[in-house]
């Protein structure tokens, strides 16, 4: 078969992949089912295929949906623009390990950039197993959501160690950039999946982080109280507006249906955790979503309660980074 008649053919697999995806299975998982129950594509195909997939998908970041809702921190054109790519990967060193991450990097010729003083960035293509021990030396984490560590320095120390709930844990990334920004801290972590919690729970082990508590707890709808936080970290569900870069399928059909949706379920969360926070303590809400209505609308419903400060908001801009785009917000709760 002739090179022409090879990419033909893997033309029209793709197409026949894009036209009947329908979601919300990740587009990747669905490639890698359709790729494990047909065995004739070779290593080559499948990534020749999968690159006229991805590329239909980010061709289409030029109608991305509902800019009118995009933040005017957010400079638009520069934004949907940058989805022509696919953004890098990130690995954030683990405190004390910078220099054994770099010097492996450098013995397995890996090609890489020290982007600060913890985190490196690489080609999205790399593989990092069996080079790097994850978690323990280094973690894979975006450049900005490594750095809302920022807004975690802007909470002060405390005699007693402060105690800490991460309600919205996921795999884990950002409870260990609690522990590795603030060492002292009583760490409790929750998510509203079992399976989730898991693997975070193997995560953190692996990174040598043993939480004062770890449970599942559905946080979208009231649970009990059983004592106040010194700070909560609130990282969102959202749109993921802000991430899909990487995950380009999701540029297809949003809808502002679903942004009410999402917007609902975030106030009812922010809602549920009120309480659940100190006088004087620290509610920081992060997001990777680009739009107002999911982050600084929430804010502003969270001052309108007469209950919160503002002590810092911004976006942490990564379309000039081959980055995601973030949101994050640190609030101090002044009244019960």
């Amino acid at each position: 078969m002739t090179i022409d008649k090879y990419h033909n053919s893997h033309q029209n697999v793709a197409d026949k992949l894009v036209r009947e995806y329908e979601g919300p299975t990740p587009f990747a998982l669905y490639l890698k089912t359709y790729f494990a129950a047909n065995k004739k594509h070779g290593s080559k195909d499948r990534k020749s295929i999968s690159s006229i997939c991805y590329e239909y998908f980010r061709k289409l970041s030029a109608q991305f949906p509902l800019t009118s809702f995009i933040s005017s921190s957010i400079d638009i054109p520069k934004f949907t623009a940058s989805h022509l790519q696919q953004p890098l990967l990130f690995i954030r060193a683990r405190p004390g390990k910078k220099e054994l991450v770099k010097a492996t990097l450098e013995k397995e010729g890996l090609f890489f950039e020290s982007i600060n003083e913890m985190a490196f960035a690489l080609p999205n293509t790399s593989s990092l197993q069996n080079i790097i021990v994850l978690n323990k030396e280094a973690v894979i984490q975006d450049i900005n959501s490594q750095a809302l560590a920022s807004l975690l320095q802007l909470i002060p120390s405390a005699e007693k160690p402060l105690v800490v709930w991460d309600p919205c844990a996921a795999s884990g990334g950002k409870s260990i950039l609690i522990k590795d920004t603030m060492p002292s801290v009583q760490l409790h972590v929750s998510d509203i999946r079992e399976n989730i919690l898991f693997n975070c729970e193997k995560r953190l082990k692996e990174a040598g982080i043993q939480p004062a508590s770890l449970q599942v707890v559905d946080i979208t709808l009231p649970f009990a109280i059983k004592k106040q936080f010194d700070f909560i970290f609130a990282d969102l569900p959202c749109s993921g507006s802000g991430t899909w870069g990487r995950t380009p399928e999701n540029l297809v059909g949003y809808t502002e249906l679903q942004l009410t949706k999402m917007t609902q379920l975030q106030e009812s969360i922010l809602h549920h955790l009120m309480p659940a926070i100190k006088t004087g303590g620290y509610l920081l809400v992060a997001t990777c979503s680009v739009y107002q209505k999911e982050n600084e609308d929430q804010i502003q419903k969270l001052m309108d309660t007469g209950k919160f400060k503002l002590v810092a908001q911004q976006y942490f801009i990564g379309y000039e980074k081959h980055a995601d785009t973030l949101f994050g917000a640190l609030l101090q709760k002044i009244t019960e």
